[in-house]
């Protein structure tokens, strides 16, 4: 039943124009006033009051009609249909029994309401709660000099307060819970987003290495943790696939990404521990070495460069064996980073016009 309930109440919204949220809340606000004229009908019959009789149950067809507005696209409608039925309230309650029964605590639900369901613009949320607050202190004011219909006793007075007290108190407790809840879940869904933008933006969408603008973004970080002493080497490589333009005027483009995404996977398992591995254009990849001189660096690309040398491609019914060739520069407190990469550039340069498959440092 609980589950049937739930199901019935968090049901989605058919117009891609209404909000989901605002119909939820409006559900579960609409179940607590049930109940709430379901006592008051159940007070009525026992106390033999025609009129209490009849605005309980008035209130009751209300809301399953504006329950029936919600699952039809109109729970703007539904909305200030039971705004207005807020004001109807107090002021036949108070007319009824006075204004000792705190049934005035509905007021400020009525205002909650107005800023939790975002359909006004804030000049008339401003405006609408001023309403609310001066309609309060109008029935306040005509009750407090007219005659109630039905004396009632203390005790029910009390009763009366605590059952508007709790209505009041359960309605404020939804509306937030529901609100915050889908608050958390938008940031959430933001976050996420962002996340995705930010990985958009930062990688290369073939290879899945960082790309030129994030390789750059993560050397300045490594430039600065340098100059502060947090680690004592700092080394940048480029290295470029020797005669690719053969393989994809060889084999075709396809191919030619398969080598990329291929030599990629490697670097990635190289770099681990080393530093960052980025496409920094083309057939051009990047390597910045994280606490690692020159030296050091040179001797871990011979490595990986008698790994390309030794790995097979296959293309098509091919297998094609590949080289590269790396240009590498040490980082210099004395020079920007950018000098750096342009120094690496020219060595990388050198290389190929030496015969290319070799480290120039």
């Amino acid at each position: 039943m609980w589950k049937r309930l739930k199901e019935f109440i968090l049901r989605d919204v058919v117009d891609e124009n209404e909000i989901k949220m605002y119909a939820v809340i409006l559900r579960m606000t609409l179940s607590v006033m049930l109940l709430y004229y379901g006592i008051t009908l159940g007070n009525a019959v026992v106390m033999a009051r025609l009129a209490e009789g009849v605005g309980a149950a008035s209130g009751i067809a209300l809301c399953i009609w504006l329950f029936w507005l919600t699952y039809h696209n109109r729970t703007r409608l539904a909305v200030s249909l039971f705004n207005l039925s807020f004001m109807f309230l107090m002021l036949a309650h108070a007319h009824m029994f006075g204004t000792q029964t705190s049934v005035f605590h509905f007021v400020y639900i009525q205002i909650v309401l107005l800023y939790v369901l975002d359909y006004l613009s804030l000049k008339w949320k401003v405006i609408w709660a001023v309403m609310a607050v001066f309609f309060r202190m109008v029935v306040y004011e005509y009750v407090s000099n007219t005659d109630t219909m039905y004396r009632i006793t203390e005790g029910e007075c009390v009763l009366w307060q605590g059952v508007h007290l709790f209505t009041a108190s359960t309605l404020l407790v939804f509306i937030v819970t529901a609100a915050t809840q889908d608050f958390r879940e938008m940031q959430d869904k933001l976050v996420t987003y962002n996340r995705k933008l930010k990985n958009i933006a930062s990688v290369d969408p073939l290879t899945g290495l960082r790309n030129r603008r994030s390789a750059m973004e993560y050397l300045q970080e490594e430039v600065e943790r340098y100059s502060g002493g947090e680690f004592s080497a700092l080394t940048i490589a480029i290295g470029d696939i020797d005669f690719f333009k053969r393989i994809n005027d060889t084999y075709g483009h396809n191919y030619g990404d398969l080598v990329l995404k291929t030599l990629a996977d490697l670097f990635k398992h190289f770099m681990k521990g080393k530093g960052r591995a980025a496409r920094w254009g083309g057939e051009e990849f990047l390597f910045i070495f994280h606490n690692i001189n020159g030296d050091d660096a040179v001797e871990m690309l011979a490595e990986l460069r008698r790994t390309i040398r030794h790995t097979d491609f296959r293309l098509g019914a091919d297998v094609v064996r590949l080289t590269m060739t790396f240009g590498v520069s040490e980082y210099d407190l004395r020079k920007a980073a950018e000098e750096t990469i342009d120094d690496a550039d020219q060595k990388l340069y050198r290389g190929k016009k030496s015969g290319r498959d070799r480290i120039i440092y």
